[in-house]
């Protein structure tokens, strides 16, 4: 799978100082010999006043230029666990150029046995030199890690979010001048809370009169050892915010109190679990008796990701999905899997071509062998394969309180919202509201007019003879290894199709129909002829449902917007005003939505979740601004606003 963006340069260390590493591009140590913890912690950790700083804090954020070793995380991450309020979530943000590579990751950390089981946990989660953002869950959701890589400031201009402390640590100015300009320390600032604290181990002049002049009230302090003083700071006026997209422009954070998750589909119950992550009190909303019993209801699926060469939001957003939802699923039970590794066939010699040039350097993708059969061959992901769609729901969902209701509508009331059932008595009252029921997400907020869509997809059991695929094949459509069946069993599933359903509640979807099991059929005779000629006969029975999807292919993650508020406040949108000429974007407090997944609900929901809490709760977002943006609920309404409306002039008169 090819990176969306530039492979980075990795990190070249000098170890000819013993087990001290050393940067060959820019002549210096990543710590002091012998006393790299005792430095870090009077530098950073005494410089920014833990753990006194976070003490009765429920999230604290904190971020850094210059991660390196990861030395400052591991210790900050050791304290957080030592003196942090129980259930408080800490949001480690660090920005890195040059990542070093695994082994000298571990080699580095080996010198600090005190962190061991710590450094392991890094070590194993580790990215590389793969460009972007990338979210780390550690400490069952206690502690989040996100590593921007790539260049300082662009990267955290790309950030949206605010920290309450801060460490400066890339390499000493005169070594490594690009860290310490003045376009970094900006977005240093503008990241920055009201009180943000700050520490660096450098006392260059130029530095602290830049974080000066950015509202920072520095003072100077004892250096470590031989170097005599270092700076400490903390942001007394920061500037004002200026929104470069005011129609995106963040909602406040959801009050206090319980958050209710309408649909208990992959969609909601990854909401609850990241809600719950960062301190939340969600309760989940099921119409069924069951979890997962709508489009996350089929017996299997695939866990696959995204080919594409682009760098554009769409494919950064699914690879960066990709890998957060790898992660999450490793922490579950192994019996969310039906099967490790899948195989994705080329359709034809060009097609087979294509996939070679996508395969790229993330070592997800091999070779296809593996004994499989494929005219054209094509390409293996260890890391993918063939899931229980309704183990991984379960698993999700421990802990969390479920309702057994049906939500017919929503009302206001002076602390929340109110969600009523059919005959219109209510079923609960919260704070805030989340929905996640899929293609009925609209009818419960007409007035954010958002374009969902539901589409048919029926899937098809072809009961199993034991000469099928023993891994997950994708093709266009695609085949399952060995599930158990809903007879006494087992089968493969393939699938599937997609059609537009009008209306989500005319309950016709749920026919089987002959002519979509002969479609299922073709799409396997395409790659492998012989083996659909073979279960051609051996169809017995099949399951259909309804996915909410979008014009664009790209789910609704944030805020729900009012249209009429939208229409009013950007009306002339389309003359190309600049953005400071608008107002902020009003928002239905305390509604959010995440829906519209379509067929990539297990691979997109854990991130799109995680996306979805950090907007609730004001914290650092795990992706881009601009990933953020092409998956927001109001993108569709910007749009429309910007086209020019027929025979308007192109300015106002």
């Amino acid at each position: 799978m090819r990176s969306p963006l530039p492979t980075l340069s990795q990190a070249h260390l000098d170890w000819s100082i013993g087990d001290t590493p050393r940067s060959q591009r820019f002549g210096d140590i990543y710590f002091t010999a012998g006393q790299g913890l005792a430095e870090s912690r009077w530098v950073f950790l005494d410089g920014i006043g833990v753990p006194s700083i976070w003490r009765d804090r429920h999230r604290f954020a904190l971020g850094e230029t210059g991660f390196g070793t990861g030395l400052n995380f591991l210790l900050t991450w050791q304290a957080w666990r030592e003196s942090a309020s129980p259930g408080a979530r800490l949001d480690y943000v660090a920005v890195e150029g040059f990542p070093l590579g695994r082994d000298d990751l571990a080699r580095a950390l080996a010198a600090f046995p005190e962190l061991a089981p710590l450094a392991r946990q890094l070590v194993e989660h580790w990215p590389g030199a793969r460009p972007g953002f990338h979210r780390i869950m550690l400490e069952n959701g206690r502690v989040a890690l996100t590593l921007l890589m790539g260049e300082a400031a662009e990267m955290l201009s790309r950030l949206e979010g605010r920290f309450d402390a801060w460490y400066l640590d890339g390499f000493a100015p005169s070594r490594n001048p690009e860290m310490w300009r003045p376009e970094v320390l900006a977005q240093v600032a503008r990241l920055s809370a009201p009180g943000a604290r700050l520490a660096t181990f450098t006392a260059a002049g130029e530095v602290r009169r830049n974080l000066q002049a950015l509202g920072f009230v520095m003072e100077k302090a004892p250096g470590f050892g031989r170097k005599r003083e270092c700076l400490r700071g903390r942001m007394e006026a920061p500037a004002p915010v200026v929104l470069d997209a005011p129609w995106y422009a963040p909602a406040e954070p959801a009050p206090a109190g319980p958050v209710a998750v309408i649909g208990g589909g992959i969609a909601g119950v990854a909401a609850a679990h990241a809600l719950a992550g960062y301190g939340f009190s969600p309760v989940i909303i099921e119409r069924h008796a069951a979890l997962a019993r709508e489009a996350s209801g089929n017996p299997a699926g695939l866990f696959k990701p995204h080919l594409t060469a682009s760098a554009s939001a769409n494919a950064r957003f699914h690879s960066a999905a990709f890998f957060y939802a790898k992660r999450l699923y490793e922490t579950l039970p192994e019996d969310i899997w039906h099967g490790r590794g899948l195989a994705l066939l080329a359709r034809d010699a060009e097609d087979a071509e294509r996939l070679r040039g996508l395969a790229g350097t993330e070592d997800l993708a091999e070779e296809l062998e593996h004994g499989i059969e494929a005219p054209f061959g094509g390409l293996f992901f260890p890391h993918a394969g063939c899931i229980a769609p309704s183990r991984i729901c379960e698993a999700l969902s421990q802990g969390i309180a479920t309702i057994r209701a049906e939500v017919a509508s929503l009302e206001r009331i002076p602390d929340g919202w109110a969600l009523r059932d059919p005959a219109g008595e209510i079923i609960t009252e919260a704070a805030a509201v989340v929905l996640a029921n899929g293609p009925e997400t609209p009818r419960l907020c007409p007035s954010a007019e958002l374009p969902i869509h539901a589409n048919r997809g029926q899937i098809s059991f072809v009961e199993a003879d034991g000469t099928g695929p023993s891994v997950a094949l994708s093709f266009g459509g695609y085949a399952t290894p060995e599930v158990p069946a809903p007879w006494d069993g087992r089968m493969h599933v393939i699938g599937a199709t997609f059609g537009r359903w009008p209306d989500p509640a005319d309950l016709g979807w749920s026919a089987l129909s002959e002519e979509d099991h002969a479609h299922c059929l073709d799409l396997l005779r395409g790659p492998l002829p012989a083996l659909a000629e073979r279960w051609q006969s051996r169809i017995k029975g099949g399951r259909a449902a309804l996915r909410a999807t979008t014009d664009d292919h790209l789910p609704l993650v944030g805020p729900v917007p009012d249209a009429a508020s939208y229409r009013q406040d950007f009306a002339d949108l389309h003359h190309g005003r600049r953005p400071e000429s608008y107002p902020a974007a009003r928002w239905q407090d305390g509604l959010y939505v995440l829906s519209g997944l379509g067929s990539k609900g297990f691979p997109l929901a854990p991130l799109a979740a995680e996306i979805l809490a950090a907007t609730m709760a004001g914290a650092p977002l795990p992706v881009e601004r601009d990933v953020a943006q092409a998956i927001h609920p109001s993108r569709f309404l910007v749009r429309a606003l910007r086209r020019r409306p027929l025979g308007k002039s192109k300015r106002p008169e």
